[in-house]
């Protein structure tokens, strides 16, 4: 009931979480723009992995141990610009970690699964799998964890929405699981995301949280509203794309 209370504006997640399809005006920009702002080269070889194979690996409900639900999953080949996401990031080198799950999807293959709890509708997670060859997957972690060295306050607009929003980064202890592994967050006074990455081979899985907060809440009842690392989830998916991809 409390999240319900102080969570009620969650339907305007879509502001913050950049999920507004880019514009046609905007795709004239190159990709060399692109990789200027997220610290790669901007083209990735060719995925090893079809769209099939990685949504196979996804989990199912039943294999999900949190009690979450699959509510939907796509697979699809990489789109340049990104099918569902465009913003600008002030420090442009810190886009990277904004959305490092909807960039893959510019770059390679990708599957992804969307989460929620029959128990509170609004405890929303994503799953997303990335199939890159293993030095492309193996420079996509350094370039993220090059910006988590460097990147604290940002500001980022959605081309959607109404002004720039603000917000800082924060690195978390990453998980001991798979190649290698980090997790860090994005919060400010309207919202919290928690990004936790782990490489396996050339396979990166991605698992987002997305919490929205409603106005006028204290420190204390943001804390109390936003989840613990769903490590469970976590290490069950980076379990299953070890099993069948390694």
């Amino acid at each position: 009931m409390k999240r319900y209370l102080y969570g009620a504006v969650a339907a305007l997640l879509a502001l913050t979480a950049c999920s507004g399809e880019r514009p046609a005006a905007g795709r004239a920009e190159t990709s060399a723009e692109a990789s200027a702002e997220d610290g790669t080269d901007g083209q990735a070889a060719p995925s090893p992995y079809t769209p099939r194979a990685l949504r196979a690996v996804l989990l199912t409900s039943a294999e999900i141990p949190s009690g979450f639900e699959v509510y939907a999953s796509t697979a699809a080949q990489p789109s340049s610009p990104p099918a569902d996401v465009w913003e600008k990031v002030r420090p442009a080198t810190c886009a990277v970690l904004r959305n490092p799950d909807a960039e893959a999807k510019r770059r390679t293959v990708t599957a992804t699964a969307r989460l929620h709890r029959p128990s509170d509708e609004l405890d929303l997670h994503g799953l997303s799998l990335a199939g890159f060859t293993e030095p492309d997957a193996k420079a996509r972690m350094t370039a993220l964890r090059g910006a988590l060295g460097t990147c604290g306050a940002i500001e980022f607009e959605n081309v959607h929405g109404k002004g720039p929003k603000q917000a800082r980064f924060r690195a978390e202890t990453a998980p001991g699981l798979g190649d290698e592994a980090l997790r860090y967050s994005l919060g400010s006074p309207a919202f919290h995301q928690r990004f936790t990455v782990v490489r396996v081979g050339g396979v990166i899985t991605y698992v987002r949280s997305d919490t929205m907060f409603g106005p006028g809440l204290t420190d204390t009842q943001r804390a109390d509203l936003t989840p613990a690392p769903e490590t469970k989830l976590v290490r069950a998916q980076v379990a299953k794309v070890e099993r069948t991809l390694r």
